[in-house]
């Protein structure tokens, strides 16, 4: 597909920014005769969006190219915005929270988007429903309650209470969790490959469908965990609350 044809100015960019070290990498791979995955656009009859692929486009319009590989499905602009706030979770370069952040804004700053559920929003940006939780409480969206369903799901209720919005910030800490993160599951990746490697070939399949499926329960569990704190915390500032209040009733009744 001709590199001229896709649009790259219309919102579908979801991570916080560019990396040029990363385009010019790829520029420089491309030169050297390096194959990379098609980018992927959309087309509504008159535009084609790119919707994820961004380092490699720029790599490609680095490089010289006039030409790249795409795969073009058929949609709207809100359609292309919508695949990109997920793109690069499983593949590319890595995604950082501040990334993240910007996936999920993206849905809370839109009039039609914004009344989805917290675990609709995670679904579409690829993050925990917590995630989503504790920007919606910094942006004063507050759910009243966070429970585990039967189903152990993430539920809750919006408050109907507004607070003035604040923008959530990407803190040096944010930082240096996103990249112990990163370590910690690059060197599970690591074990994981080292066990698979000493097993019998004909068992190698089983052994890494099961791992995979241990990973999972492991990760939901684990934001089952923070969903139930999030519930306490709200829990006995709730109950801080009230006994706040009957103090201060007893108080009043003591002095008429």
């Amino acid at each position: 597909m001709l590199v001229e044809k896709i649009r790259i100015d219309c919102g579908t960019q979801s991570r916080e920014k560019i990396d040029q070290q990363v385009v010019s990498d790829y520029a420089v791979a491309l030169k050297e005769g390096a194959k990379f995955p098609a980018v992927v656009v959309f087309h509504d009859g008159l535009e084609y969006y790119l919707a994820d692929g961004f380092h490699r486009y720029l790599a490609h319009v680095q490089a010289g190219r006039s030409e790249i590989e795409a795969e073009v499905k058929n949609g709207t602009l809100r359609d292309a915005i919508l695949y990109s706030l997920s793109a690069n979770d499983t593949h590319g370069l890595r995604r950082t929270n501040a990334d993240k952040r910007k996936s999920v804004m993206t849905l809370l700053e839109d009039e039609e988007w914004k009344q989805w559920s917290s675990s609709e929003i995670s679904r579409s940006c690829k993050v925990s429903t917590v995630f989503v939780i504790k920007i919606r409480n910094a942006l004063g969206d507050k759910p009243e309650v966070v429970k585990i369903n039967r189903n152990g799901k993430v539920e809750e209720r919006k408050s109907e209470h507004k607070k003035p919005e604040v923008t959530p910030q990407v803190t040096p800490q944010d930082e240096k969790d996103d990249a112990l993160q990163i370590l910690l599951e690059e060197n599970q990746k690591l074990t994981d490959k080292l066990t698979l490697a000493a097993l019998p070939e004909e068992d190698r399949f089983l052994a890494e469908m099961e791992i995979e499926d241990l990973r999972e329960e492991l990760r939901l569990t684990k934001i089952e965990l923070e969903a139930v704190k999030i519930s306490r915390d709200q829990f006995q500032a709730e109950n801080a609350q009230l006994k706040r209040q009957i103090a201060a009733m007893q108080r009043s009744k003591a002095t008429n």
